[in-house]
């Protein structure tokens, strides 16, 4: 199996993998290695070997952080020469300067001179070519060091997602193997911060297309998506294998209170849970602004995210002045999520309409809530209505509207006899939606590749 992160927290690959191995496969996961994560290890009978970081990126790293020390002491230099020479003009500029910036600090206008604006836009421009030719050096080491590994025989080679598909069909080819292709997402159409560059993406179609029909199987997450597939490239309906976890074999005691316990949240507010990535586009943002129509509810945020996001997201928090109702919780190991889960009582998942790999999604949160017990909303999107309503577990929402929000966390709650039939209704979509179910179409279609 081929994945491009350090598989740390990818629970689809490590439940494929596991239920691989459970069947006598002997399974090697090729990932990159990060400062978190270690060359080589076993994982419940699965051999992880992460190739390293490419030396272009080490060698960046190290000269930027020579340059920021270069430039600190200068700085530092700089200030001294100023202050103890007083050449004249020069300390009463900057005075006047320091005065002027702390009088539109004050006022709430800081405007940042011309000189400042084209430095940042060219600072701006710089890192963006960088992280261009960044991405493409890194993606291309990754393959010349995966294709060397893998360069032992196997009978099946597996690629997770359109990034890995390249080396996976490349090393299959040459030893005559099966390849796989495991669409978690529509990747042409995947979640990014800016938009993608229109010749690039053409040229990501084509790819696709070709490596796509070069394949034994292909794989991916929910029915829409399967769809979306095979009418883009004209082939068989993928096999769907959903991201859903180990089924449960009875109701989770709802006394199970960890999250209230190590937060410290008082019994009378509604705990609403959020579990997964902390990230841009997740309707985060909007999630918190709905607790301004709704006082008597707490949210949790549990999960991994980048400590810039965070402070990004607790600043959306002061500004609503909702901060005391607010905790960032984890990340917990996988196995462990559902048991936390359970102490909550309503299971949120406001994804945004950012992009239409996000608008087919069926998020592996909204069976993780199903499991521990939970009514779910969600956004207004097929496949997570689907299950929601299939099942009467919860109501949807317009993700980008905050009262919206608000107005579905309100008809779970008005309603005591609703709330407890929704929360009794998961038990019966969990023996639906489990890993035991979806594995076996798993183990069914390796069986055809022999």
């Amino acid at each position: 199996m081929f994945v491009y992160n350090n598989f740390l927290h990818d629970t689809r690959v490590l439940k494929e993998a596991r239920s691989l191995v459970a069947s006598g496969y002997d399974v090697t996961i090729l990932a990159a290695l990060d400062k978190k994560s270690r060359p080589f290890e076993e994982l419940h009978g699965i051999k992880v070997i992460r190739v390293k970081i490419p030396i272009h990126y080490r060698i960046f790293c190290l000269t930027s952080e020579c340059f920021h020390w270069i430039k600190k002491g200068l700085m530092k230099l700089i200030s001294r020469g100023v202050a103890q020479f007083h050449l004249p003009g020069v300390a009463e500029r900057h005075n006047q300067r320091n005065s002027a910036q702390e009088t539109a600090t004050q006022t709430g206008i800081n405007k940042p001179e011309l000189n400042g604006n084209i430095s940042h836009a060219l600072r701006q421009r710089l890192l963006g070519s960088f992280r261009s030719v960044h991405k493409l050096f890194s993606l291309m080491d990754y393959y010349l060091r995966c294709s060397r590994i893998a360069d032992n025989q196997a009978d099946i080679y597996h690629a997770h997602d359109l990034n890995t598909l390249p080396v996976a069909w490349w090393v299959a080819r040459r030893h005559g193997a099966k390849l796989v292709y495991d669409s978690h997402e529509l990747y042409l159409e995947k979640n990014l911060l800016r938009l993608s560059n229109r010749i690039g993406k053409f040229l990501l179609a084509q790819a696709e297309a070709f490596l796509i029909r070069r394949t034994n199987a292909v794989i991916t997450v929910n029915e829409s998506i399967a769809d979306e597939l095979s009418r883009r490239y004209r082939i068989k309906t993928p096999t769907v294998v959903m991201n859903a976890p180990p089924r449960i074999t009875r109701l989770i005691n709802g006394n199970v209170n960890l999250l209230r316990e190590a937060l410290h949240i008082k019994p009378n507010y509604h705990l609403l849970l959020y579990t997964g990535l902390l990230t841009f586009n997740r309707g985060l943002e909007k999630m918190l602004e709905s607790l301004t129509y709704l006082p008597d509810c707490y949210l949790v945020l549990m999960g991994y995210g980048t400590e810039a996001y965070k402070k990004r997201l607790w600043k959306v928090a002061l500004r609503n002045g909702i901060e005391s109702r607010v905790s960032f919780f984890g990340p917990v190991p996988p196995d462990e999520v559902i048991r936390y889960a359970a102490g909550a009582d309503l299971g949120v998942a406001p994804i945004e309409n950012s992009c239409l790999s996000y608008y087919y999604c069926s998020p592996n949160k909204v069976f993780e809530y199903i499991n521990a017990g939970l009514a779910v909303i969600a956004s207004d999107f097929p496949e997570m209505k689907r299950v929601i309503h299939q099942h009467n577990i919860g109501c949807t929402f317009n993700p980008s509207d905050p009262a919206n929000i608000a107005r579905a966390v309100r008809y779970i709650f008005e309603d005591a006899g609703r709330w407890r039939t929704m929360k009794q209704n998961t038990f019966a979509a969990s023996q639906c939606y489990n890993w035991e179910n979806e594995s076996e179409k798993l183990l069914t279609l390796y069986r055809t590749l022999r």
